[in-house]
């Protein structure tokens, strides 16, 4: 979904994007590996409608780490 080709779009899934600590615990995972921007938490539900920033949908996300 990205727009430019040095860009891209990784997905991780959880069991429970509600779980503060498991979201914390993964998102010190992903910094390890220089992923440094804000990440976006959306229900697999949004994804399966289609919802996608990049198709000008708002209000998908349900936090930023």
């Amino acid at each position: 979904n990205s727009k430019t080709p040095n860009q891209f779009v990784i997905c991780v899934y959880t069991y429970d994007c509600n779980d503060v600590d498991d979201r914390s615990r993964i998102r010190e995972k992903l910094r390890i590996f220089g992923i440094d921007k804000k990440i976006c938490y959306k229900t697999n539900k949004a994804t399966a409608k289609g919802k996608y920033k990049s198709n000008g949908d708002k209000d998908i996300c349900l936090c930023f780490e």
